[in-house]
């Protein structure tokens, strides 16, 4: 322990540092994971229960697929370009 008594500061500011000075690629492969489970797990609702399924949850299941694959698409862009 240090002798000014801020020990404890200065370890939660070095904490908190290290969590929000991340790299953008950290997050952008967090976002990528949710994206990519978002999109297999609609998928895999739709083939084990569609058939089960009214009209209208199947319209919004298969509307939800679709958008997180667009979205998983155009993360996937900017990850392969580098920005």
């Amino acid at each position: 322990m240090q002798g000014n008594g801020d020990w404890g500061v200065n370890n939660l500011y070095s904490t908190i540092s290290d969590f929000t000075n991340m790299r953008k690629s950290v997050i952008i492969d967090m976002i990528m994971v949710q994206l990519i489970s978002l999109t297999l797990g609609c998928f895999v609702i739709i083939i084990f229960s569609g058939q089960h399924m009214d009209q209208t949850s199947l319209t919004y299941l298969l509307g939800a697929l679709f958008i997180s694959f667009s979205m998983t698409g155009m993360v996937y862009r900017k990850f392969a370009m580098g920005d």
